[in-house]
């Protein structure tokens, strides 16, 4: 029941004390008490016809006058406001996970307790080939997978399998689950085909790092062996240590080579680069290279441009005698390597390209993507004799992709292989001068 307030109290005594009053003054009380009640009648009518227009619309603030009517709406406007605002906290709250759903690569689904699909996220889209048409399938029907179909029917809770992708073999898939409420669980799916290449390539990084210590230190070894004999002679003994040069030599270039990769990949690549004059670079390795190939190689070298290129000039060197001592390592007796660094007239910045090629044995297609991989060797039993670490190419790719570039490779069978990088010349207005090799 309805209480009356002070507003109302006060209301009804100066209706009241007026009806009296004019009542007395004219001669008519019961006509004043009448035409008072009337009005307090009409303006409780009024404020029950607000109350029932605002009941059509609760969210607008209530526009009833008297406190009495006022402390019935009120109350109930404040419980709207208050779960209007809870409300939309929760919607908020599920746009932000329906946000991060499909920001998130694995591939999320909710199958019910028959096994349906009853939601997923994007990536299930790409991973599984799930499409809206699929709520409400069965997700061992969609995904026709033997393991994947008995991982969901028996697998149990935090269990994880690998599985080979139904729609593209050379991917592989880890799959998860997890129960939620009322038998329903949660499977969780990802691509892991990268991470495991790159766990092969670590495993594999291992393996060769260690093979090409074992050589020479079983070399070393044996030597050392030899010249601790009491009974060999000193000539012999002289002998054997001029051999441990050549193992000692094999393994410090290994761990330079190891080291410098190391620092390509752990430090960011400089800001403050400068000019470098990179004919004078290539022409500097082109004389290192020389020496190194005696008289058994022809090696050429034409230098068409005088343009500096934007980088650092130690890590440039290394690119220019890691491509030149690779094609004389590939190249038969009596071949030919050629150098050449030229302008590129048609490029849409000005740039600068520098070409390694040979006449050696080629690469087949097949090896091509690979060749950057440390240790990697399309001749494996081969490759063993014409010496280097294995880690050239690697060191190239890595300082190239520092200078904001890479390596391309064309190659045939039997004819031989050409690489060629291009770089971005120092604008002519810059005042940069030319680092001096």
């Amino acid at each position: 029941m309805r209480q009356l307030s002070n507003q109302d109290t006060l209301l009804i005594t100066g209706l009241a004390a007026s009806a009296l009053l004019i009542g007395a003054i004219i001669g008519q009380i019961g006509w004043s008490l009448f035409v008072a009640t009337a009005i307090w009648a009409i303006t409780q009518h009024l404020e029950l016809g607000r109350l029932g227009k605002w009941a059509r619309h609760p969210l607008t603030r209530p526009t009833n006058r008297l406190d009495s009517w006022h402390t019935v709406s009120s109350p109930v406007y404040q419980y709207i406001k208050r779960e209007r605002t809870r409300s939309r906290g929760f919607l908020q709250r599920l746009r932000e996970l329906s946000t991060l759903s499909g920001a998130i690569p694995d591939a999320a689904i909710l199958v019910g307790s028959m096994g349906e699909i009853q939601d997923f996220n994007p990536a299930a889209r790409k991973l599984l080939r799930l499409s809206s048409g699929d709520h409400g399938l069965g997700l061992a029907t969609v995904v026709r997978q033997p393991d994947f179909v008995r991982f969901l029917r028996d697998g149990s809770e935090d269990e994880q399998i690998e599985i080979r992708s139904p729609f593209e073999a050379e991917r592989t898939l880890e799959a998860r689950r997890f129960n939620v409420d009322g038998g329903r669980i949660i499977v969780l799916v990802r691509d892991i085909t990268e991470l495991n290449r790159l766990l092969t390539m670590r495993q594999d990084f291992v393996a060769n790092v260690s093979h090409e210590l074992r050589t020479p230190l079983t070399v070393i070894g044996g030597y050392l062996e030899t010249m601790v004999d009491p009974d060999e002679d000193a000539e012999t003994r002289l002998q054997l240590a001029d051999r441990l040069t050549s193992p000692l030599r094999r393994m410090q270039n290994l761990v330079d080579d190891l080291l410098l990769l190391a620092r390509l990949e752990s430090t960011p690549a400089q800001t403050d680069l400068s000019g470098v004059a990179l004919a004078a670079v290539i022409e500097r390795a082109v004389r290192e290279a020389r020496g190194l190939a005696d008289e058994r190689f022809t090696l050429n070298c034409e230098i068409e441009t005088e343009a500096c290129v934007i980088g650092v000039e130690t890590e440039l060197y290394s690119v220019c005698i890691n491509l030149l001592t690779n094609a004389l390592r590939y190249s038969p007796q009596g071949g030919t390597v050629s150098v050449s660094f030229r302008d590129l007239p048609n490029a849409s910045a000005p740039m600068v390209r520098l070409t390694v090629s040979d006449t050696g044995v080629g690469i087949a297609p097949e090896h091509l993507s690979r060749l950057t991989e440390r240790f990697y060797r399309v001749d494996l039993a081969g490759s063993r004799t014409r010496g280097g670490t294995g880690l050239g190419l690697a060191i190239v790719k890595h300082v190239l992709r520092r200078h904001s570039t890479e390596l391309h490779i064309d190659s045939t069978l039997g004819q031989g292989s050409q690489f060629h990088c291009d770089f971005l010349t120092v604008p002519a207005t810059d005042s940069t001068t030319p680092s001096q090799t």
